[in-house]
């Protein structure tokens, strides 16, 4: 069994250079014997950058034809980086069976979106794409990645959505200023309606924050423990589901 783990925003090694899928790889080699490759995009590029660089880890780990098909579980955008790459090389997305999407902004996050207002980046288009990931993870930006890379048929897609931490507060504390901004129900970064847009499948919702979904309680600096929310069970749940 072949599985991606594809990270989010701002690097692999932010949390304190600790697994950004915090004891997942490890956990789904023990469980399934499943050989996992965890992704090392640069932090702040953009979707198209990310995309070259996982289609490039994907095929020096598993070559351009693997022959176990590839499960991909995707976080935040993540997400967005999966659904570039399998849209810019056909050829190695007939060999993925599943894409799985964790608290991934489809269709953008409000706090992007007002972060990108003032970006001036976002007015060089690809000259600053080695730095500009804000201005795809804007509503308007996201919503241009959702539109040009449709789902592919023979793959079979779902969502996972966190509405926040079930007790309050419903985030950790670094997450309650945007969580109130974003408003409705959210993870304290991506808004429900964006992480399951219509149109997507949904696998499960649980009561996370954002970075409860990777197994890291954002409050607990600077070790990062999983605290709030019992991860490694979802992702067993969304592998099995995948098989």
């Amino acid at each position: 069994m072949n599985i991606v783990l594809v990270h989010g925003v701002l690097g692999a090694k932010i949390f304190a250079g600790k697994p950004y899928f915090n004891g997942v790889a490890d956990h789904l080699h023990k469980v399934f014997g499943a050989d996992v490759l965890e992704s090392d995009a640069s932090g702040i590029a953009t979707v198209n950058v990310r995309a070259k660089q996982l289609r490039k880890q994907i095929v020096d780990r598993f070559g351009a034809a693997p022959a176990e098909k590839l499960i991909i579980i995707a976080f935040s955008m993540g997400g967005l980086d999966t659904r570039q790459l399998l849209t810019d090389d056909p050829a190695l997305a007939r060999h993925v069976k599943s894409v799985t999407c964790v608290g991934t902004p489809h269709h953008g996050s409000p706090v992007a979106t007002l972060l990108n207002a003032a970006n001036p980046l976002r007015l060089f288009g690809d000259l600053a794409e080695d730095l500009n990931a804000l201005n795809d993870l804007s509503e308007t930006g996201a919503k241009a990645i959702d539109a040009r890379c449709p789902d592919q048929p023979h793959i079979r897609y779902r969502e996972v959505v966190g509405l926040g931490r079930k007790e309050k507060p419903h985030t950790a504390k670094v997450f309650a200023l945007t969580s109130k901004f974003i408003g409705g129900q959210n993870d304290g970064v991506v808004p429900t309606t964006s992480a399951l847009p219509e149109g997507r499948t949904l696998l499960e919702a649980v009561h996370a924050d954002h970075a409860d979904l990777v197994g890291h309680d954002a409050d607990d600096v600077p070790e990062f423990r999983a605290l709030k929310f019992e991860h490694l069970p979802l992702y067993e749940r969304i592998v099995r589901a995948a098989m």
